[in-house]
Protein backbone atom coordinates (compact mmCIF):
# COMPACT_ATOMS: atom_id res chain seq x y z
CA UNK A 1 0.00 0.00 0.00
CA UNK A 2 1.66 3.26 -1.11
CA UNK A 3 1.94 6.17 2.05
CA UNK A 4 -1.23 7.65 2.88
CA UNK A 5 -3.75 5.12 1.44
CA UNK A 6 -4.24 3.81 4.59
CA UNK A 7 -5.94 7.46 5.38
CA UNK A 8 -8.17 6.70 2.13
CA UNK A 9 -8.95 3.08 2.90
CA UNK A 10 -10.75 4.39 6.02
CA UNK A 11 -12.65 6.87 3.98
CA UNK A 12 -16.75 6.15 3.61
CA UNK A 13 -16.54 7.41 0.39
CA UNK A 14 -15.17 6.25 -3.14
CA UNK A 15 -11.55 7.32 -3.63
CA UNK A 16 -9.06 5.81 -6.31
CA UNK A 17 -5.40 6.73 -7.82
CA UNK A 18 -3.85 6.36 -11.17
CA UNK A 19 -0.24 6.93 -12.51
CA UNK A 20 0.45 9.69 -15.29
CA UNK A 21 -1.17 7.02 -17.77
CA UNK A 22 -3.95 6.94 -16.10
CA UNK A 23 -3.63 3.28 -14.94
CA UNK A 24 -5.24 2.36 -11.46
CA UNK A 25 -2.72 2.41 -8.67
CA UNK A 26 -5.20 2.66 -5.41
CA UNK A 27 -8.48 2.22 -4.73
CA UNK A 28 -10.45 1.87 -1.41
CA UNK A 29 -13.31 -0.44 -0.06
CA UNK A 30 -15.91 2.15 -1.17
CA UNK A 31 -14.59 2.42 -4.44
CA UNK A 32 -15.31 -1.14 -5.32
CA UNK A 33 -18.37 -0.93 -3.87
CA UNK A 34 -19.23 1.34 -5.66
CA UNK A 35 -17.99 -0.53 -9.28
CA UNK A 36 -19.09 -3.63 -8.14
CA UNK A 37 -15.76 -5.38 -8.34
CA UNK A 38 -12.56 -5.14 -7.83
CA UNK A 39 -10.18 -3.63 -11.12
CA UNK A 40 -6.74 -5.03 -11.47
CA UNK A 41 -4.11 -2.98 -9.57
CA UNK A 42 -1.55 -1.16 -13.09
CA UNK A 43 -4.21 -2.41 -15.90
CA UNK A 44 -7.15 -1.13 -15.46
CA UNK A 45 -7.17 2.11 -16.55
CA UNK A 46 -9.25 5.33 -16.26
CA UNK A 47 -11.71 4.15 -14.18
CA UNK A 48 -13.06 1.19 -12.59
CA UNK A 49 -16.28 1.35 -13.17
CA UNK A 50 -17.59 -1.54 -15.80
CA UNK A 51 -19.32 0.89 -18.00
CA UNK A 52 -19.94 4.75 -18.07
CA UNK A 53 -22.85 6.14 -19.50
CA UNK A 54 -23.56 10.74 -19.64
CA UNK A 55 -26.61 11.37 -17.72
CA UNK A 56 -28.37 11.46 -20.61
CA UNK A 57 -28.11 7.93 -21.17
CA UNK A 58 -25.33 7.82 -24.16
CA UNK A 59 -22.04 5.72 -23.70
CA UNK A 60 -18.98 7.52 -21.81
CA UNK A 61 -15.97 5.67 -23.23
CA UNK A 62 -13.00 5.42 -20.46
CA UNK A 63 -11.14 7.59 -22.20
CA UNK A 64 -13.09 10.15 -22.04
CA UNK A 65 -14.42 9.70 -19.00
CA UNK A 66 -13.66 13.06 -16.42
CA UNK A 67 -10.30 11.14 -14.97
CA UNK A 68 -8.90 10.91 -18.22
CA UNK A 69 -9.81 14.49 -19.70
CA UNK A 70 -7.94 15.53 -16.15
CA UNK A 71 -4.82 13.52 -16.73
CA UNK A 72 -4.86 14.25 -20.44
CA UNK A 73 -5.26 18.10 -20.15
CA UNK A 74 -3.57 18.33 -16.98
CA UNK A 75 -6.44 20.21 -15.21
CA UNK A 76 -9.03 19.29 -12.45
CA UNK A 77 -12.61 18.50 -13.66
CA UNK A 78 -15.48 19.60 -12.10
CA UNK A 79 -19.36 20.07 -12.20
CA UNK A 80 -19.63 16.80 -14.84
CA UNK A 81 -22.08 13.95 -13.77
CA UNK A 82 -21.51 10.35 -15.31
CA UNK A 83 -23.59 7.05 -14.21
CA UNK A 84 -21.48 3.79 -13.71
CA UNK A 85 -22.71 0.29 -14.56
CA UNK A 86 -21.93 -2.57 -12.55
CA UNK A 87 -21.36 -6.30 -13.62
CA UNK A 88 -24.86 -6.90 -12.31
CA UNK A 89 -26.42 -4.24 -14.42
CA UNK A 90 -27.16 -1.65 -11.47
CA UNK A 91 -26.15 1.59 -11.70
CA UNK A 92 -25.31 4.38 -9.72
CA UNK A 93 -25.12 8.04 -10.49
CA UNK A 94 -21.82 10.09 -9.47
CA UNK A 95 -20.07 13.34 -9.51
CA UNK A 96 -16.52 12.59 -9.98
CA UNK A 97 -13.70 15.33 -8.85
CA UNK A 98 -10.33 14.60 -10.57
CA UNK A 99 -7.51 15.95 -9.48
CA UNK A 100 -4.02 15.42 -10.59
CA UNK A 101 -1.10 15.10 -8.94
CA UNK A 102 2.47 16.63 -9.70
CA UNK A 103 5.85 16.30 -8.16
CA UNK A 104 7.70 18.75 -7.01
CA UNK A 105 9.05 19.76 -10.26
CA UNK A 106 5.52 20.10 -11.69
CA UNK A 107 5.85 16.90 -13.36
CA UNK A 108 2.52 15.04 -13.80
CA UNK A 109 2.48 11.82 -11.70
CA UNK A 110 -0.89 10.70 -11.59
CA UNK A 111 -4.00 12.00 -9.93
CA UNK A 112 -6.52 11.27 -7.79
CA UNK A 113 -10.36 11.19 -8.17
CA UNK A 114 -13.29 11.54 -5.57
CA UNK A 115 -16.46 9.82 -6.61
CA UNK A 116 -19.74 10.88 -4.94
CA UNK A 117 -22.84 8.47 -5.23
CA UNK A 118 -25.17 11.08 -5.49
CA UNK A 119 -27.97 8.56 -6.92
CA UNK A 120 -30.33 9.37 -3.64
CA UNK A 121 -30.32 12.91 -4.39
CA UNK A 122 -31.24 12.67 -7.81
CA UNK A 123 -34.21 10.56 -7.48
CA UNK A 124 -35.05 12.82 -4.89
CA UNK A 125 -35.14 15.71 -7.16
CA UNK A 126 -37.07 13.35 -10.10
CA UNK A 127 -39.67 12.80 -7.12
CA UNK A 128 -39.64 16.53 -6.01
CA UNK A 129 -40.02 17.68 -9.82
CA UNK A 130 -42.65 14.81 -10.24
CA UNK A 131 -45.04 16.15 -7.64
CA UNK A 132 -44.34 19.76 -8.46
CA UNK A 133 -45.88 19.10 -11.66
CA UNK A 134 -48.70 16.83 -10.24
CA UNK A 135 -49.47 19.97 -8.07
CA UNK A 136 -49.39 22.57 -10.79
CA UNK A 137 -51.39 20.65 -13.28
CA UNK A 138 -53.86 19.07 -10.21
CA UNK A 139 -57.80 20.12 -10.97
CA UNK A 140 -58.34 20.00 -6.70
CA UNK A 141 -57.27 22.90 -4.48
CA UNK A 142 -53.79 21.45 -3.51
CA UNK A 143 -52.55 24.42 0.00
CA UNK A 144 -49.99 24.15 2.50
CA UNK A 145 -50.01 26.10 5.51
CA UNK A 146 -47.87 26.15 9.03
CA UNK A 147 -49.44 25.06 12.02
CA UNK A 148 -50.78 28.55 13.29
CA UNK A 149 -52.81 28.44 9.84
CA UNK A 150 -50.62 30.19 7.63
CA UNK A 151 -50.54 29.62 4.21
CA UNK A 152 -47.03 28.78 2.55
CA UNK A 153 -48.44 27.59 -1.18
CA UNK A 154 -51.68 27.85 -3.12
CA UNK A 155 -51.77 25.82 -6.49
CA UNK A 156 -53.70 27.12 -9.69
CA UNK A 157 -56.49 24.47 -8.66
CA UNK A 158 -56.83 26.57 -5.29
CA UNK A 159 -57.02 30.14 -7.76
CA UNK A 160 -59.93 28.59 -9.81
CA UNK A 161 -62.03 26.67 -6.91
CA UNK A 162 -61.89 29.44 -4.59
CA UNK A 163 -61.04 32.87 -6.67
CA UNK A 164 -58.05 34.33 -5.05
CA UNK A 165 -54.58 34.05 -6.89
CA UNK A 166 -51.26 32.48 -4.83
CA UNK A 167 -50.16 36.30 -4.42
CA UNK A 168 -53.35 37.27 -2.52
CA UNK A 169 -52.97 34.34 -0.31
CA UNK A 170 -49.69 33.52 0.61
CA UNK A 171 -48.90 34.25 4.08
CA UNK A 172 -52.48 35.62 4.68
CA UNK A 173 -54.54 33.21 7.42
CA UNK A 174 -56.57 29.89 5.99
CA UNK A 175 -59.45 31.68 7.87
CA UNK A 176 -59.77 33.70 5.08
CA UNK A 177 -62.08 31.16 2.93
CA UNK A 178 -63.33 29.74 6.38
CA UNK A 179 -66.91 30.62 7.33
CA UNK A 180 -66.81 32.29 10.85
CA UNK A 181 -69.37 30.06 12.22
CA UNK A 182 -67.09 26.87 11.28
CA UNK A 183 -63.33 28.93 12.89
CA UNK A 184 -64.14 26.09 15.74
CA UNK A 185 -63.54 23.34 13.01
CA UNK A 186 -59.85 24.61 11.73
CA UNK A 187 -59.58 24.91 15.36
CA UNK A 188 -59.70 21.29 15.45
CA UNK A 189 -58.24 20.11 12.60
CA UNK A 190 -55.19 21.92 13.85
CA UNK A 191 -54.99 20.07 17.08
CA UNK A 192 -55.98 16.57 15.19
CA UNK A 193 -52.45 17.66 13.02
CA UNK A 194 -50.34 18.52 16.01
CA UNK A 195 -51.06 14.99 17.49
CA UNK A 196 -49.64 13.59 13.65
CA UNK A 197 -53.10 12.70 12.42
CA UNK A 198 -54.26 12.52 9.02
CA UNK A 199 -57.44 13.59 7.90
CA UNK A 200 -59.27 12.39 5.18
CA UNK A 201 -62.39 13.13 2.82
CA UNK A 202 -63.68 15.87 5.34
CA UNK A 203 -66.56 17.33 3.75
CA UNK A 204 -66.78 21.25 5.07
CA UNK A 205 -67.97 24.47 3.43
CA UNK A 206 -65.39 27.37 2.61
CA UNK A 207 -65.89 30.18 1.06
CA UNK A 208 -65.14 31.57 -2.71
CA UNK A 209 -63.87 35.28 -3.03
CA UNK A 210 -67.06 36.00 -4.69
CA UNK A 211 -68.44 35.25 -1.47
CA UNK A 212 -70.13 32.04 -2.68
CA UNK A 213 -70.60 28.79 -0.24
CA UNK A 214 -68.65 25.82 -1.72
CA UNK A 215 -68.93 22.62 -0.57
CA UNK A 216 -65.55 20.95 -0.46
CA UNK A 217 -63.81 17.54 0.87
CA UNK A 218 -60.78 18.18 2.25
CA UNK A 219 -57.60 15.76 2.90
CA UNK A 220 -55.29 16.96 5.06
CA UNK A 221 -51.83 15.58 6.06
CA UNK A 222 -49.13 16.75 8.56
CA UNK A 223 -46.25 17.97 7.16
CA UNK A 224 -43.03 17.23 9.63
CA UNK A 225 -39.32 18.61 9.48
CA UNK A 226 -36.20 16.49 9.50
CA UNK A 227 -37.01 15.66 13.52
CA UNK A 228 -40.76 14.74 12.85
CA UNK A 229 -42.02 17.30 14.82
CA UNK A 230 -44.97 18.52 12.79
CA UNK A 231 -44.48 21.95 11.39
CA UNK A 232 -47.69 22.12 9.25
CA UNK A 233 -50.56 20.97 6.57
CA UNK A 234 -50.82 20.07 3.27
CA UNK A 235 -54.27 20.09 2.29
CA UNK A 236 -56.25 19.00 -0.88
CA UNK A 237 -59.70 19.98 -1.60
CA UNK A 238 -62.19 18.99 -4.29
CA UNK A 239 -64.77 21.39 -5.29
CA UNK A 240 -67.65 18.83 -4.68
CA UNK A 241 -70.51 21.45 -4.63
CA UNK A 242 -72.92 20.20 -8.00
CA UNK A 243 -72.55 16.66 -6.68
CA UNK A 244 -74.29 18.20 -3.26
CA UNK A 245 -76.91 19.98 -5.64
CA UNK A 246 -77.58 16.76 -7.58
CA UNK A 247 -78.04 14.84 -4.70
CA UNK A 248 -80.30 17.42 -3.03
CA UNK A 249 -82.33 17.56 -6.41
CA UNK A 250 -82.75 13.63 -6.44
CA UNK A 251 -84.22 13.93 -3.04
CA UNK A 252 -86.87 16.55 -3.51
Amino acid sequence: MIPGTDLLEALPVAVYTTDAEGRITFYNRAAAEMWGHNPELGTSQWCGSWRLYWPDGRPLPHDQCPMAIALKEGREVRGVEAIAERPDGTRVRFLPCPTPLRDASGRLVGAINLLMDITERHDAELQSARLAAIVVSSDDAIISKTIDGRITSWNAGAARIFGYEASEMIGESILRIIPPELYGEETEILARLQRGERIDHFETVRVAKDGRRLDISLTVSPLRDRSGKVVGASKVGRDITERKRAEKCSRS
